[in-house]
C-alpha cells in the first residue's frame, strides 16, 4: 500500500487493538458494568479512541478521494457512504458514533453509562467498518 494510506493503516491497526481490549468486556452483565468503575473507565477510554480512529480514517479517506470537506464528524461518516467506502445504509447507521465520541470527549462530567454499555455491545459494527475500509483500500491499490 502506498504512503498516502499509511496513516489510515496505522489507525486501522489501533482500532483493531482497541476492539481487542473491548471484546472481553462485552460479556460482562449490565449489573457488573454498573458496579465496577474500573470496567467502565476501560470501556469508556477504548470506545473513545475507537470512535476517534473511525473519524480520523473518515477524514483522511475523504481528503484522498478529493471530496468536499465535511462540516462535522457526523457528515464525515455519511460521506464515506457517498464515496462507496461503506454502504450508504451502514454510514447512516454508524454516523451517530460522532455524537457519542463528542459526549465522551467534551461532556465527560455527564457520561451516560447506559449509552457506553450499549456502544460496548455494538463494537462488532466498528470491526465491520474496519473490514469495509480495508477492502476499499485493496480495491484502490489493485
Amino acid at each position: 500500500m502506498g504512503p498516502e494510506f499509511s496513516g489510515i493503516e496505522r489507525r486501522l491497526d489501533e482500532l483493531s487493538a482497541r476492539l481487542a481490549r473491548l471484546e472481553p468486556l462485552k460479556s460482562k452483565s449490565k449489573a457488573d458494568f454498573d458496579a465496577d468503575p474500573y470496567l467502565r473507565d476501560i470501556a469508556e477510554r477504548n470506545l473513545e479512541v475507537s470512535a476517534q480512529c473511525v473519524l480520523d480514517i473518515s477524514h483522511r479517506l475523504i481528503s484522498l478521494a478529493g471530496g468536499q470537506r465535511p462540516r462535522d464528524y457526523y457528515e464525515a461518516i455519511l460521506r464515506l457512504g457517498e464515496l462507496g467506502v461503506v454502504t450508504p445504509d451502514f454510514a447512516a447507521y454508524l454516523a451517530p458514533l460522532a455524537g457519542f465520541r463528542n459526549i465522551l470527549v467534551h461532556e465527560y462530567l455527564e457520561v451516560d453509562w447506559q449509552e457506553v454499555y450499549r456502544n460496548l455491545q455494538q463494537i462488532d459494527d466498528l470491526a465491520k467498518f474496519a473490514e469495509m475500509v480495508r477492502e476499499w483500500l485493496r480495491q484502490q491499490t489493485t
